[in-house]
């Protein structure tokens, strides 16, 4: 073997295997494909059959698993515990995968959104003594009665720092679109006005970007001094659900939850 050796190749004893570029070898001499494939058999089945008997490689092993490209397969693997599960040979495309799962859908012009304060109620009733114009969030699921619409100029999605207008449930308008509007720190439901100051209204997320379905907002009045948030009062405070705009804040009482 000292010829090989010099000529920096592998030297092999009698009866060793190993593979190389070219397909298996015995003894430095090249193998039939015949040879290769029975020599390959029995690990191929070996692997195959581990789901079926319950048996769960080590985390080695799974690591050491590898798709040449340009070939997107699957194979079954393990999670904690032995359970079967179907994993992705791709990192990239499971990454891609579960953050389109993570991020709702975007809120655009003319959707039906639910949108839910501090209390866990949702907006949606009205109330009153000689009209019901109040705006309440007494609601504790997601119904015909807390069916919200919102507007947006022009259309489009709906990003932090737009205007935007919100339509009441037509169920407790008679079917009228009615806008919400801030006057002060009142929060009412009074007319439909596509041009209105008091309906204009500028919904912001904290981490800026694209409003999305289950993301946590506030929302500004505009008309006037357009620095207060719509908030509500705790309801061991006031258990009727009163929706006000009060404070120049994003703290607690204003956080609200947008649903789709």
């Amino acid at each position: 073997h000292l010829p090989a050796m010099a000529a920096g190749r592998p030297t092999l004893r009698s009866g060793c295997k190993r593979l190389n570029r070219r397909g298996p070898t015995k003894a430095g001499k090249q193998l039939s494909v015949k040879q290769s494939s029975l020599l390959l058999l029995p690990g191929a089945i070996a692997v195959f059959s581990m789901p079926f008997f319950g048996i769960a490689p080590s985390p080695a092993f799974q690591n050491s698993v590898s798709v040449p490209r340009p070939h997107r397969l699957a194979v079954r693997g393990w999670v904690d515990g032995g359970v079967p599960q179907h994993v992705c040979l791709h990192p990239a495309m499971v990454a891609c995968r579960a953050a389109k799962r993570a991020d709702g859908a975007p809120i655009c012009d003319g959707d039906t959104v639910y949108i839910k304060v501090q209390t866990g109620r949702y907006i949606g009733e009205l109330d009153g003594t000689s009209r019901k114009e109040w705006v309440k969030a007494r609601g504790t699921k997601k119904d015909a009665d807390h069916a919200l619409t919102i507007e947006k100029p022009g259309g489009g999605e709906v990003q932090s720092g737009d205007m935007i207008k919100i339509v009441m449930p037509l169920t407790m308008t008679n079917g009228t679109k009615v806008h919400m509007d801030i006057v002060g720190s009142a929060v009412r439901a009074r007319y439909y006005d596509p041009r209105g100051e008091w309906q204009k209204m500028t919904i912001v997320k904290q981490e800026g970007g694209t409003i999305r379905d289950g993301d946590k907002i506030f929302i500004r009045s505009v008309f006037m001094n357009g620095r207060d948030y719509m908030d509500a009062n705790p309801l061991e405070k006031i258990a009727d659900g009163e929706v006000k705009c009060r404070w120049p804040d994003e703290g607690e009482w204003q956080v609200m939850t947008i649903e789709k």
